[in-house]
């Protein structure tokens, strides 16, 4: 599940990145306009996170799966079979999620930005961004793994410097 989790992460670390220029926050009684929430779409569908909220949405069905056959072996088939009917339903939820992440989107982007990042995520270096994100979030959560570690020691190390010279052992 870590890895849906990064990719929303890094979504999300992309955007913010994307330039200083920000659309002005709606109020939450107006509704963004229509060619906004279009766009938006278009770049949750094109940015790979609609793919992480279905991803979401499996995972939970093969944790069904897994502890079905740890606690319920006998219950396996019919699960099984349960969860394909299901599967429409589950596909819809994905879908709610897409739509709610569209209008989250269209509210704080304005539509020029909106169409920026979709010409971005249509073109070449996009589709290569977002074929890369896997891997990329792959070797971003152990270096980040690692990064974090070696912060931790340096910073209690240095915490415990300080403290020290105001005659405090921490």
């Amino acid at each position: 599940m870590l890895r849906p989790v990064a990719r929303l992460f890094f979504c999300g670390l992309f955007f913010a990145a994307a330039g200083p220029a920000r659309a002005q926050e709606t109020q939450a009684s107006q509704a963004p306009e229509p060619d906004s929430l279009r766009l938006a779409r278009l770049v949750v569908v094109d940015s790979g996170l609609a793919r992480s909220f279905r991803g979401l949405v499996e995972q939970m069905s093969q944790d069904l799966r897994n502890r079905a056959a740890a606690t319920r072996p006998e219950a396996v088939a019919d699960l099984n079979a349960a969860l394909a009917e299901l599967q429409p339903e589950f596909d819809a939820l994905a879908e709610t999620m897409t739509d709610r992440a569209a209008a989250l989107y269209a509210a704080r982007l304005s539509r020029r930005e909106l169409a920026d990042v979709a010409v971005f995520f249509a073109g070449p270096s996009g589709k290569a961004y977002v074929a890369a994100q896997p891997a990329l979030i792959g070797d971003l959560a152990a270096a980040l793994a690692e990064w974090r570690r070696d912060a931790s020691v340096t910073t209690m190390t240095r915490v415990r410097e300080k403290m020290r010279e105001k005659g405090r052992e921490f």
